[in-house]
């Protein structure tokens, strides 16, 4: 591109005398190209941050998990989901919601009880839900369905 745009100068000098503004004179470098960043395996999620998870969920399934330190049914389903995000290697992200902290959260998705898994796909809400631990095989084959 460069020796087009010499070339065209040289051409109008001949021909008119006149010369090219210094911008049009030598192309501009491009701009340097900034890779997205890679999304997490796992994120807290609060108010702040959930525009970004919704950013996320539009290339990597994301499983909301409304959680609570109190919910002991909560804390029986969290280790089984740290090791299937571990096992699965990024096919979804794990994004935690505190329920006592997020109360807007929960009030948007229609959170009515402690555990809740809520698949986000697209952007969205993709309408999976599984509430409550029924064991980590049923926990394991929703998670297979995302």
């Amino acid at each position: 591109m460069h020796k087009t745009v010499t070339t065209v100068a040289t051409a109008l000098l001949m021909l008119g005398g006149a010369a090219l503004p210094a911008a049009a004179a030598a192309p501009a470098a491009p701009a340097p190209h900034r890779a997205e960043a890679a999304a997490p395996s796992e994120i807290d999620v609060t108010s702040a941050n959930f525009g970004q998870v919704v950013e996320y969920s539009k290339t990597t399934p994301v499983v909301l998990d409304f959680t609570a330190t109190w919910c002991s049914w909560c804390q029986k389903q969290k280790p089984y989901l740290a090791q299937y995000n571990k096992d699965d290697k990024g096919a979804w992200i794990w994004a935690r919601v505190d329920a006592d902290t997020n109360r807007d959260l929960l009030k948007k998705f229609k959170v009515k009880g402690l555990p809740t898994l809520v698949n986000m796909q697209n952007g969205a809400d993709a309408g999976s839900r599984l509430v409550g631990f029924d064991g980590a095989q049923s926990l394991r084959t929703w998670l297979n369905n995302l």
